[in-house]
Order: C-alpha cells, then sequence, then structure tokens
C-alpha cells in the first residue's frame, strides 16, 4: 500500500486538493511498522497516575486500542483471557497488556472499566493525544499491536489472538 501511495503523492496528475488524502494515509502507513520500535504512548490510569509504552518492562506487550461497549473488543477480551498460553505468560510476567482508550468520553469509559481484567493495564489518552499527534492509525477499534521487549512491533493493528500466540 505504502508504494501506491507513494506514487500517488508524486503524480503530476493529481492536483494539492487530490493529493490530501493519500498524503495523510501515507503519514499513517509509515508509522509504527512491522520490525519498527512502535511511538510511545503516555497513558493515564482511572486514579490519575500515567505511565509510559515504553516504560513497561516485559518481554511482550499486547497493546490494545479499545472502547467501552464494542461488541468485537469484548470478543477480542474473551479470546485473550481464555487464551492458555498469553495467561500463562501473563502469570510468569513475561508479557503484560495494556489496554487504552484514545477517545474523549471518560464517563463511558469509567463505566466499562470493570470489562478489562483487571491484571491488564487499562487506561486512557488523557487530552487525546494519540489522535492530535496521529501517533498511531486508529481507524478501526479495536486495534491490537505486539511487542517485544524492545517495543518493536511485531503485528500491527491485529485483530487476531490466535496470530498473536503464534507470533509470540
Amino acid at each position: 500500500y505504502i508504494p501506491i501511495l507513494e506514487v500517488l503523492v508524486e503524480s503530476p496528475l493529481l492536483d494539492e486538493y487530490d493529493r490530501i488524502a493519500p498524503t495523510y494515509d501515507l503519514e499513517l502507513a509509515r508509522k509504527n511498522r512491522i520490525g519498527e520500535v512502535a511511538n510511545d504512548i503516555l497513558y493515564t490510569l482511572a486514579n490519575g497516575r500515567t505511565g509510559r509504552l515504553h516504560e513497561i518492562d516485559t518481554d511482550y506487550v499486547i497493546l490494545m486500542f479499545s472502547n467501552p461497549g464494542c461488541p468485537m473488543c469484548r470478543q477480542i477480551i474473551e479470546q485473550i483471557t481464555s487464551s492458555p498460553l498469553i495467561n500463562e505468560m501473563m502469570e510468569n510476567e513475561l508479557l503484560e497488556i495494556l489496554v487504552v482508550y484514545p477517545d474523549a468520553d471518560l464517563e463511558a469509559w469509567r463505566n466499562h472499566r470493570d470489562d478489562i481484567p483487571h491484571n491488564w493495564i487499562n487506561a486512557y489518552d488523557a487530552g487525546m493525544r494519540l489522535t492530535e499527534e496521529r501517533s498511531y492509525n486508529l481507524r478501526a477499534i479495536p486495534s491490537l499491536y505486539l511487542l517485544d521487549s524492545e517495543k518493536r512491533v511485531i503485528i500491527k493493528d491485529g485483530t487476531s489472538v490466535a496470530h498473536i500466540e503464534n507470533a509470540i
């Protein structure tokens, strides 16, 4: 997709207005690519404390972008919680799961906090920096990323827990 967008952006057949959408898509497509270090995220917990994705010290991180009440998010959460591999890795402190709510309706997030298992990091994006800075492509929710200990992207924008298990 990136080479196609590059051709579109450089095409003399498009005027400056026709280049806006492919330029935007190209910028997003180039972020958090497989093999590269994922963009850091400053997240906020329910108690107001903050943390950073890059400060999570474990072999693997599953980064999940989720919305409250999202049916597919609920399905993925159920698949993750029923995974013997993921549960064992979490028990052995080899894997952490960071769920980030990227939108502004904090009341909805608070009302659905219990939808996320208590041993996961359940956070929101205070100030909506992710949207403002466009550091992640959040066109579709849920979105899963699997990161290694150096926060390099192994899986980008996935929705398959089986794929994550296989990659681990």
